[in-house]
């Protein structure tokens, strides 16, 4: 490839990957576009190279965030010439006064696209909103984003702000039915796990201290029909609006339904067979039992059944873990999932 052909090639990723995201800072163009220490360098001059030729257009964000890289009208004519059909970024924001102010999302979609920065790293494929709404059609509830490797498409909901109400009871219900397999198929890709990202030691309106992990974990576990699993991304921040580290964490979200009949187990009595030293409780006609694994000390089996139904056994880390399986069972049982 000449230098004039690998120039245009990265004007083509480049504004691609703007077009993709709607608008990106430098920072994450580079983490997208280069490796190694140079990687910002480069970047920085190709986006130089973008504004003598007036291909993107560019704002300044609000608390120190950097600026906003949007196309402007000739790159999406270079990209139109290289065959992708986009459109400008003039109608991001407003401008007020001469002024220019970002959406309200803004602070959500930078943390949205750091994170799916994050994810490219280290090895997914990722499609961010803009492009889900421009190609997804009608969905009753939009990820921030997917994340695809192999089988594993990852459904990314970005938790900025102190959502409630019907707000958070919606992204609660879409993580559910991701967990469960039963969510639709975004851009042909149907999701198989669920993702929560959120900033470490955000605070409220009011300057209180916020933890979107724990209000999230509450409001799926009032709405998934079974114990499901979950990833969160806490991210710690950098600078103003930057993101230092992200961890990647996996839970699993034990469902009111399931607390429920655990506590009703609970209250009316493990029993233990002195021959087979299986506990056992009684919850309607259904019956719960957890054991130890003889072969294998430390590890809990856990098993349940009535009169017409029985579950195959499971293993779990301590008895506490397996009675809490179990009473899933039942709770999965009864419900028909």
């Amino acid at each position: 490839m000449t230098p004039l052909d690998q120039h245009h090639h990265n004007d083509v990723r480049g504004l691609r990957w703007i077009s993709d995201f709607g608008w990106l800072r430098t920072a994450e163009l580079s983490a997208l576009m280069f490796t190694g220490m140079h990687a910002h360098k480069q970047a920085e001059r190709l986006v130089r190279s973008w504004r003598r030729r007036g291909l993107v257009l560019e704002r300044k964000l609000p608390e120190r965030a950097g600026r906003a890289l949007m196309l402007a009208a000739r790159g999406v004519q270079l990209l139109a010439e290289a065959g992708f059909a986009t459109r400008s970024g003039k109608d991001i924001g407003e401008t007020i006064n001469g002024t220019w102010r970002p959406p309200l999302t803004w602070m959500h979609d930078l943390l949205a696209a750091q994170v799916l920065v994050e994810l490219r790293k280290r090895g997914f494929g990722i499609l961010p909103e803009a492009v889900l709404r421009r190609s997804a059609g009608a969905l009753t509830k939009m990820p921030d984003g997917l994340a695809i490797k192999g089988a594993q498409v990852i459904w990314l909901e970005v938790e900025s702000a102190r959502k409630t109400g019907p707000a958070m009871r919606q992204m609660a219900e879409a993580l559910s039915a991701v967990a469960a397999g039963k969510a639709e198929a975004v851009c042909g890709h149907r999701p198989t796990h669920a993702m929560v990202a959120y900033l470490a030691q955000a605070r409220d309106e009011r300057g209180h201290a916020l933890s979107h992990r724990s209000r999230v974990m509450h409001a799926v576990a009032a709405s998934t029909h079974s114990d499901m699993p979950l990833t969160f991304a806490c991210c710690t921040r950098q600078g103003a609006v930057g993101v230092g580290r992200i961890e990647f964490t996996e839970e699993t979200v034990i469902a009111d339904r399931t607390n429920a009949i655990l506590r009703r187990l609970d209250a009316a009595g493990w029993y233990v067979d002195d021959e087979t030293q299986v506990n056992a409780a009684h919850y309607g006609g259904y019956t719960a039992y957890v054991w130890q694994d003889s072969d294998a000390p430390g590890t809990w089996s856990y098993h349940a059944e009535n009169a017409s139904w029985s579950a195959p056994a499971g293993y779990a880390g301590s008895i506490e873990e397996a009675k809490q399986h179990a009473a899933s069972l039942i709770s999965m049982r009864i419900l028909g999932v």
